[in-house]
Parts: structure tokens; sequence; C-alpha cells
């Protein structure tokens, strides 16, 4: 029997579980899929295992290691190495495993009809940092206000991205599309539940037509999505983004493998 997996740390009932057994059902695909928590020493050993392994067929890479497993593989298309990071790893023989992103496939998708001639994006960790790469070259006219706590030097001479510690007031008048990058309002952790990058007085700052694009799905009622309701927003959950990636991750698996 064939292998896929999920690897991450920490794992809360990924949700690729589900739709990627599904999927194996539905096509009658003899393959089982499990989540596999993997600590940061042993990242090296378990890939390594996965490419000795010839039932291993391939695995949904989710944090922290989206950036991590990038030297260890080639990219599969232009966009992902955009991204500069995997989140799907895929034998396509028994010797080769190639690296996708299909998490920015996802968000582009969910972006493709609203406006974005200022996007803000909160949060740059591997997620983040993935979009801003392939979303500044796809979206050239696009400016962008990147929030995080940390400088990140790649992004210093870009001239349609400006970077910021916080959010101004003066910078959320401008914004056509917010997009939350980070895990506040997510389950991952007991302290993130009840947080929101944006508060109330922040939201009314904004134009009524603003999309707030939230990549958090799990739980789908979060504080920020609980303000936008309150306020008249729109709020935009990560469901669409992480179906749309599944998918795709599903359909390159099924063209690229052959199943034992």
């Amino acid at each position: 029997m064939s292998y896929a997996h999920i690897i991450g740390y920490p794992l809360n009932r990924p949700r690729s579980v589900t739709l990627w057994k599904k999927f194996f059902k539905k096509n009658k695909i003899k393959c089982k899929m499990t989540a596999k928590e993997v600590r940061s020493k042993n990242l090296r050993l378990v890939l390594k295992e996965f490419k000795n392994d010839r039932d291993f067929v391939a695995s949904a890479v989710t944090m922290p290691y989206k950036q991590k497993v990038t030297k260890y593989f080639d990219f599969g298309d232009k966009i992902s190495k955009f991204s500069n990071s995997i989140n799907l790893i895929v034998k396509v023989n028994s010797r080769k495993i190639i690296g996708y992103n299909t998490d920015v496939l996802g968000a582009i998708e969910t972006v493709k009809k609203l406006k974005k001639k200022n996007i803000m994006i909160f949060g740059l960790g591997g997620t983040g940092k993935a979009i801003l790469k392939v979303f500044s070259k796809i979206y050239r006219s696009s400016k962008f206000i990147v929030v995080s706590s940390r400088n990140h030097k790649e992004f210093s001479n870009k001239k349609n991205i400006k970077q910021k510690s916080s959010i101004l007031d003066r910078d959320l008048i401008k914004i056509d599309l917010f997009i939350n990058c980070s895990p506040l309002g997510s389950n991952l952790k007991k302290e993130f539940l009840n947080k929101s990058p944006l508060s109330s007085k922040q939201i009314l700052l904004l134009k009524k037509n603003v999309n707030i694009f939230d990549l958090i799905y799990k739980p789908l009622n979060t504080k920020l999505s609980k303000i936008c309701k309150k306020h008249k927003r729109r709020y935009i959950n990560g469901i669409k983004m992480n179906t749309f990636q599944a998918d795709k991750a599903l359909s390159i698996i099924k063209k690229s493998v052959q199943f034992n």
C-alpha cells in the first residue's frame, strides 16, 4: 500500500487528512493518509526516510517547515519557486521528490476578483512571506504595506513594498484588501483564540468596501470575523483557500505519482 502524510509541529487535526482520504477513496486509490508530528531536530531524517521509502508518495507540509524544506527539494513550477516556500512534496520517481506551493495558488484564487490597489499583509511567517513574494510579482501595480515585528531585508529595496512594525491609522484608511497571515484568532494555541489583528476601532477606519481575507479557517468564527460582522465589513476566511490548495495538491499527486 502507498502512504501519504502531513508533517508539521504541532498538528491539530489538520483538514488535509480528511480531504486527502476522501480523494483517495473516491478515485479508488489504495493510499493511507496520516498526520505526522515532526520535531525540528528530526526533520532531515524524516525527509530522508520519505525518499528511501518505496511506498511513500506525497506529503503536505505545514508550519513551521514550509521554508525549511526548500533546501532539500527542487521546485515543481514557477509560482512555487517565486514563493521560495513548499507546502507539498511529491515523489515523482524512485529517486526524486519535487516541492510545490499550492497555498499561494489558493490565495490567488481567493482574491482574484477583489480590488487590490492597496494591500496590507499582517504577519510574515512562512505563508505570509510566500504570498507577498508572489503577489508583488503578479500584481505589480499594487502597493503593499507589510506589518511584521521583524524587518525583512529581502523586501527593503522593493519600491511597491513598505514594511511597518505596527498598524498605523493613516495606512488603514487607504487599504482595499487586508490579509491576515498571522495565527491570531486560530486554535493553534489557546492564547491565539481570543485575539485579532484588528480592533473594532481600526476596523471602523477601513473603507466600507474593503475586503478582509483571513487565512484562518479553524475556528470559523474568529474574533476578527465577529468584529467585521458587527461593523459590516466583508470578511473572507481561509476555507476557500485551503480547499482550493488541497484540490490542486491532489491533482498534482494524481498526475505525478505511480501508486503501488
